[in-house]
């Protein structure tokens, strides 16, 4: 049976098109998605109606190309621009009327859970962090003996810090430091739980899979899957610094992330710090398959 979902985030609307076997096995058959930016229509809590006429016009194209593949099973979800919209209300009934679909508002924490669904196609995860670092909210969860104790969302990401903070393309010095402070006051703000012992970090969104891909390219390493602290510490040090030979690789590896990526590296690094993590796994899958896996089940 084959579904489509679209992911409509902060910085990112992405449709993906899946088929799910009778055993509940997915795979991936395309992936198109619009960096729509739609944190940065959100004026004093309000997401503005050009901002929705934008997600508008995205969907119909997005709902014209399930429909052109006779796709029945189309679902469209939410999270972080429209959830922090004080307006959402609003937002939602007028975007569904005009695209003629329901969109699922994802909470923090639903979107947190989804986000552990999916990355369990990817990685067995008996202890560890989950992260998921997007542009409107960062979602963090702990998993004890393979199981969610505990999950969190932070109403803040790398596309709100960079909004709030950035006067460039890239944070100065004293942006950075602003962005350090703003990071960690949300972290203790909302209690996030660490410990002494150091557990791994299991990293997805774009702005976590957009620095491994970076990190690969300019450190030459194996993979761009796994990294350690000293590489994230690195790449936020020289995106602060504007160091040529990484700007370069940020516009061939993503060039669509170029303002979004020194806070996003910010971000991790003051995450690794806060919760004394060893090291990050990086997943492909995430909330999408996540909230995929759960139509499935209920179906």
């Amino acid at each position: 049976m084959k579904y489509s979902i679209v992911d409509i985030g902060s910085n990112t609307i992405r449709l993906q098109i899946y088929e799910v076997d009778e055993n509940g096995n997915i795979d991936s058959l395309m992936n198109k998605k619009t960096f729509a930016g739609l944190s940065s229509y959100v004026e004093n809590g309000l997401m503005t109606k050009k901002g929705a006429d934008k997600l508008v016009n995205i969907l119909n194209n997005f709902i014209y190309i399930s429909n052109h593949f006779k796709i029945e099973n189309l679902h469209l979800f939410a999270t972080a621009a429209l959830r922090n919209a004080t307006n959402r209300e609003q937002i939602l009934s007028y975007v569904e009327d005009q695209v003629g679909h329901k969109i699922d508002l994802l909470s923090g924490k639903e979107e947190a859970r989804l986000g552990y669904l999916g990355i369990q196609e990817d990685y067995n995860i008996s202890n560890g962090y989950i992260v998921d670092i997007g542009g409107g909210s960062v979602e963090i969860s702990l998993v004890e003996n393979n199981k969610v104790v505990y999950a969190t969302s932070l109403t803040n990401g790398a596309l709100s810090y960079y909004k709030e903070y950035s006067s460039g393309i890239f944070p100065k010095k004293k942006e950075a430091l602003a962005i350090k402070k703003a990071i960690i006051a949300d972290l203790e703000r909302e209690g996030v739980k660490r410990f002494k012992k150091s557990l791994p970090i299991y990293g997805l969104g774009g702005t976590i899979r957009a620095c491994g891909n970076i990190s690969q390219e300019y450190f030459d390493l194996p993979s761009n899957r796994h990294l350690y602290k000293d590489s994230i510490r690195t790449l936020k040090k020289e995106l602060q610094d504007t160091k040529a030979p990484l700007i370069k690789t940020v516009l061939q590896v993503v060039p669509e992330r170029i303002h979004t990526i020194g806070p996003g590296a910010i971000v991790l690094y003051e995450i690794f710090r806060y919760l004394n993590a060893s090291e990050l796994y990086i997943s492909k899958n995430g909330v999408r398959e996540g909230y995929l896996k759960d139509k499935v089940s209920k179906n």
